[in-house]
Parts: C-alpha cells; sequence; structure tokens
C-alpha cells in the first residue's frame, strides 16, 4: 500500500436524531447549552471598540447568507428569523475525553477521542438533531478510522472518568440533558435506526498526484467505515468494482483538490487546501462547521421526518396524509442557494439519504388511500340512495303509521310502550347508520366526547 497522506486539520462531527418537549427546551440551558452565535468570527471583549467590531461582523454575516442562499433556507438554518418555521440552534464548549477499544490480539488497541463541542437543532416539530465535534488523540488516518467506526453505533461501550457506558447512554446523559436516544417510549428510537452519522473534512498536506495513496480509496474508506488498506486488499471485506464504482457516483469532485463522497450514513471530504481551524483560516473552518454542514442537518431532518411518515402512515392514515403535505411544501425544497455548490452539495445529501425515494414512496400510499376513501364514499352514497328510495316507495307519512299501527294492534301492545320501544330502536339503527354514511363527524364527535370525559 502507497504511504497515507499527512494530515494537518480534520473536522469530525457525529450526528444523530433525537425527539424533545418544547416544554423542556430550559434543560439545555441548564446543562450549559447557549444560543449559538450567528457567528464566530467576533473581536475579543477587550477590544476598545468592541460594539463596533461585534455588529459590523454580525452584519457582515447576514449580508453573507442573504447573498448566497433563498430566503427560506437560510431564515431556518442560519440566522433564525423564520417566523413560520423557527429552529432554535444551541451549543456549548464543553471538553469531555472519553476512550475505546477495539481489536483482538496483537491488533487490540485502545483509542482516546476528545469531544470539544456539543450542538444542537431544536425544529419546530420537536425533531432534535445533535452534533458532537469530535478530535482523535492522533491526527492521522488509522485514528480518524477507527474513531469513525466505532462510535458510528449505539452500542459501543466507553469509558469516561473511571466509568462505562454504551456510546447511546453517554451521549444522553453526558451531552443531552438527560434525553433518551433509546427506550420503548423513545419516538426517535423508531425511526432513526441504530448508528450514528458521521460527517467529515478532512485537510491532507500532499496533493492527490500519485505519490500517495489514492484520495478515492480514502473517501471510501472512511465514508463507510472500512480499514485504512481495505481497498487494495483484495480480501473479502474489499468491495467489487461494480460496488465501488455505484457508491463513487455520488461523489462530489468540483475542483481538483478534494473529493467528497455523500452517503446514507457519512459525508466525507478529503483533499489539499479544503479545511482549516478557525485561527488558521476562518472562512474555511466557517464554511465546513457551519454553512455546509447546515445542509447536512437540513437534509437529516428531512429523511427522519419523511421515513417517520411513512413509518406511522397506516395507523393515522388522514391526519398523516395532511401533515406530510404541509411539511412537503414548507421544505422539500428543489434549491437552497444561489451558487452552484452549495445546490451541488445539498442535492449528493439528498440523494445519499434517499430523500425523493421515501417521498415517492409515500405519494403511493397516497393515491392507495386515495382511491380506497373514493370506493368508500361510492359505497356510503348507493347506502344513502338505497334508504332514500325505500322511504320515496312508501306514498306518504300516513301510509307509514298505518302500518305501524297495524303491528302494534296484532302485538297487543298499548301505544305508550309500542311507540316508546319504536323510538329507541329506531336510533339505535340510526347511530351507526349516521356513523357510516358521515365518519368524519362521528370522528370528531367521538374524540369531543372523549376530552370532555377526561375533564
Amino acid at each position: 500500500m502507497k504511504q497515507l497522506p499527512s494530515i494537518d486539520a480534520a473536522l469530525i462531527k457525529l450526528t444523530g436524531v433525537f425527539s424533545y418537549s418544547k416544554k423542556k427546551i430550559s434543560l439545555f440551558t441548564a446543562a450549559g447549552y447557549d444560543s449559538m452565535p450567528l457567528t464566530d468570527n467576533l473581536p475579543v471583549a477587550s477590544d476598545a471598540d468592541f460594539k463596533k467590531k461585534k455588529d459590523a461582523a454580525i452584519q457582515s454575516t447576514r449580508k453573507f447568507y442573504r447573498d448566497y442562499y433563498y430566503r427560506e433556507f437560510y431564515s431556518l438554518m442560519y440566522t433564525g428569523e423564520s417566523e413560520d418555521e423557527p429552529m432554535r440552534s444551541l451549543l456549548r464548549h464543553n471538553s469531555l475525553k472519553f476512550s475505546f477499544s477495539m481489536g483482538e490480539d496483537s491488533s487490540f488497541r485502545t483509542r482516546t477521542v476528545t469531544c470539544t463541542c456539543q450542538e444542537v437543532f431544536l425544529f419546530g416539530n420537536e425533531t432534535g438533531i445533535m452534533a458532537l465535534t469530535l478530535e482523535p488523540e492522533v491526527l492521522d488516518f488509522h485514528h480518524i478510522s477507527d474513531m469513525t467506526f466505532a462510535l458510528r453505533s449505539f452500542d459501543t461501550e466507553i469509558e469516561f472518568e473511571g466509568k462505562k457506558y454504551e456510546f447511546w447512554d453517554f451521549i444522553s446523559t453526558e451531552m443531552l440533558a438527560g434525553i433518551p436516544l433509546r427506550g420503548a417510549n423513545v419516538q426517535a428510537d423508531d425511526y432513526s435506526g441504530s448508528k450514528f452519522k458521521i460527517y467529515s473534512v478532512i485537510n491532507t498536506i500532499e496533493p492527490d498526484d500519485g505519490t500517495c495513496y489514492e484520495r478515492d480509496r480514502l473517501v471510501y474508506e472512511i465514508g463507510t467505515g472500512s480499514m485504512i488498506g481495505t481497498m487494495g486488499s483484495k480480501g473479502y471485506n474489499a468491495p467489487s468494482e461494480e460496488y465501488f464504482a455505484e457508491l463513487m457516483q455520488n461523489s462530489i469532485k468540483v475542483f481538483n483538490n478534494y473529493t467528497g463522497l455523500a452517503l446514507l450514513d457519512s459525508f466525507t471530504i478529503i483533499g489539499q487546501n479544503v479545511y482549516q481551524t478557525k485561527d488558521k483560516n476562518y472562512y474555511q473552518y466557517n464554511i465546513y462547521n457551519r454553512v455546509y454542514f447546515g445542509i447536512y442537518v437540513f437534509n437529516l431532518f428531512l429523511r427522519y421526518n419523511i421515513f417517520r411518515f411513512n413509518a406511522v402512515f397506516k395507523d393515522k392514515e388522514i391526519k398523516t396524509r395532511d401533515e406530510f403535505q404541509d411539511f412537503i411544501n414548507k421544505f422539500n425544497y428543489s434549491h437552497i442557494s444561489f451558487n452552484f455548490l452549495p445546490n451541488i452539495f445539498y442535492k449528493k445529501i439528498h440523494d445519499a439519504l434517499n430523500i425523493d425515494d421515501e417521498i415517492n414512496q409515500f405519494e403511493k400510499r397516497l393515491g392507495n388511500l386515495a382511491t380506497s376513501i373514493q370506493e368508500e364514499q361510492e359505497k356510503r352514497q348507493a347506502t344513502l340512495l338505497g334508504l332514500v328510495s325505500v322511504l320515496t316507495g312508501l306514498s306518504s307519512a300516513n301510509d307509514i303509521l298505518n302500518i305501524l299501527e297495524k303491528i302494534r294492534l296484532q302485538l297487543s301492545w298499548s301505544a305508550g310502550i309500542f311507540y316508546t320501544l319504536l323510538s329507541l330502536l329506531a336510533a339505535m339503527l340510526a347511530i351507526p347508520l349516521l356513523a357510516y354514511l358521515f365518519p368524519e363527524n362521528a370522528k370528531k364527535l367521538k374524540k369531543q366526547i372523549s376530552s370532555r370525559r377526561k375533564q
């Protein structure tokens, strides 16, 4: 295997979905979270012109988003100006160091990781996206590969301050203010799977000029969680040429200095002069840490909710249909930016998460529902027409009364008892008949009665 390129900067974020209650946002505040600033590029507080420079930095950032992104997108994901669908983004900079072990016998190794930043994106429909910024103990591909492979699993055992946790429980306890990620009553657990997703941007010193291990192979191995060197091993875990070519159809090769790859569980970019830390190059840091990462978070929000609609559809068909159509109208953007590159990133991530496939599947189910509703309506109309034809077949109300009176006399019942029982029987028959003919009204009435009983 050729020598691996050196790494001088890397951004590794682990993301996951959780459900939260708007009434309990204060839990995050109590855990040390604060509102995410519009920009990190602020002057130091001791600067004599601090307020002036701070206001200028904020205005410049707002202008950047207005100039490059569509309003409906930037107001939701970046500036917090969306009035119809507000999203709260919170962060804290607690440094949490933990370790995990992997491998067997001669390959056994323990890795140490530091979580330097915790972020949560709280959408209006009580969907939360969490993001943890992770740093490996050594900045090389083997350590990054071990870290991203092990920590994408909910069940990886980690050790923190002398105590062992399953990774999902550690995140819930130490980073999500106690909000659970798993459990019988955890809605997100039903629709999010058992893997976290990895967003990584790795800056290499050497160019991809054939002297080092190929960049295409690296984005595949980091993106899929494969061991470094898998592509060249020709072993059982190495992908076939056909499968590799299929995955690389969703690669991003806009410029020669980097390669990106969007997959279902990851988004990876590896290249030269593509990313630097905040103190070395604020623009490169911000564009991947905040701007492009916002595109990734938004697509995760889309994917999770559309999958959830498909999962719960059979239980509440009409309600879910209405919520889905409202959601799609608000959030399924065709483009998000006036520039081509953000739109490419958006489309590649969108495709990798199979969002359009989920939408098409749901729309097919809506078509079947519409057909079923129409058939039911036709049956009810036929029943109603049949009832009307029976009633109109009688020449007058007097004919009906004469028939009933003959029946009463044959039974030798008094008029009071006969007509009282007849009225009760008519009411008993009318209730299910009306509920069948007007099902939506029946459901509303049932809900009203149920809510009054609870009160």
